[in-house]
């Protein structure tokens, strides 16, 4: 939901339209099913900048529950690194603390498969323990820590 609220306040700033999907995935289907709810304690959402929470979210007792309209612009889907197909023609992949726990032979897979989900110019954004190592091998570039580009 961050990156839609971000992407959200950066159309408005700019009197622009950006047609935009956001898919964010994960292995786990409770983590998923609780994430599709969008319902977080008031300490989750603490240090989020009050416009955002008026805007983007309603309070439901000591709760707060993200606003059907957030909501409607994120899909959740399942997605095994490993064993899926990843989504195609993407411009940015945001893949962090999950790279950490797999093999090497797993790692180059799945940096591989990244690689191939995004189009060119697209941005892949790694965790601070993810450095790519050799990401030319995978058609990337880095361009800042943490972030490389496909080439």
């Amino acid at each position: 939901y961050t990156l839609a609220m971000v992407l959200n306040e950066f159309m408005l700033q700019r009197n622009a339209r950006i047609s935009a999907a956001i898919i964010a995935t994960d292995i786990d289907r409770d983590a998923l099913d609780k994430a599709k709810e969008g319902k977080y304690s008031c300490k989750s959402v603490e240090k989020l900048p009050g416009e955002y929470l008026d805007k983007y979210f309603a309070q439901e007792g000591e709760f707060y529950k993200v606003k059907d309209s957030l909501k409607k612009q994120v899909i959740f889907e399942y997605l095994d690194l490993l064993g899926d197909p990843y989504p195609k023609n993407c411009d940015l992949i945001i893949c962090r603390n999950v790279i950490i726990y797999f093999t090497e032979e797993a790692k180059k897979e799945v940096y591989l498969k990244l690689s191939q989900a995004l189009n060119p110019g697209g941005i892949l954004f790694v965790g601070s323990t993810e450095q790519i190592i050799m990401p030319q091998r995978y058609n990337l570039a880095p361009v800042r820590t943490f972030f490389y580009e496909k080439v």
